[in-house]
């Protein structure tokens, strides 16, 4: 039986994964579920765009460009670059994911695609999560307010405990 369940989000990079260590050493894997979230850019099709008359009495379709005539021909839809890149995105997370295992904990991979700090914050607010777990580079001034903060967002909206670690910077 799960006892805790902690959301640990993750963009792929070895800073995010600065957080695992802590993790192992903090929090028993004793009914301990880690849920590893990570968050894509929104997937976009690829269709050409919808084909006009060549001449008022002519019924043969005319495109614009020979890559919408390409695209029309074989287009790529949402879902299937969604479903292509929610696959690509889970098998980068398996390292992950089997390293945690063998540390004895519960493991689970979730994927969502949109804006990081809303999607983080939506997952919590409707999925059971007990805490969550996360690096931050806590920035100030300037660069807070050129590159924002994902960690000071979710800080900022959510009623859980978080443990937010600011680690390294020369393993960005």
């Amino acid at each position: 039986m799960i006892k805790n369940r902690i959301l640990v989000p993750n963009d792929g990079s070895e800073f995010c994964r600065q957080i695992y260590p802590h993790i192992t050493k903090f929090i028993p894997p004793e009914d301990t579920e880690l849920i590893l979230l990570r968050v894509g850019s929104q997937p976009e099709g690829m269709v050409g765009a919808p084909p006009r008359p060549a001449a008022m009495n002519v019924s043969v379709p005319m495109y614009d460009t020979h890559q919408d005539a390409q695209m029309a021909a074989h287009p790529i839809y949402a879902s299937q670059v969604y479903d292509s890149a929610e696959a690509e995105i889970k098998r980068a997370m398996l390292e992950d994911a089997r390293g945690l295992e063998e540390a004895g904990y519960q493991v689970s991979v979730e994927v969502r695609f949109g804006d990081r700090a809303e999607e983080i914050i939506k997952y919590i607010d409707y999925n059971p999560v007990d805490m969550v777990a996360m690096t931050t580079h806590w920035r100030t001034g300037i660069q807070k307010l050129i590159f924002g903060s994902v960690a000071q967002q979710i800080a900022g909206q959510i009623n859980i405990p978080i443990l937010m670690i600011r680690p390294d910077h020369s393993n960005n």
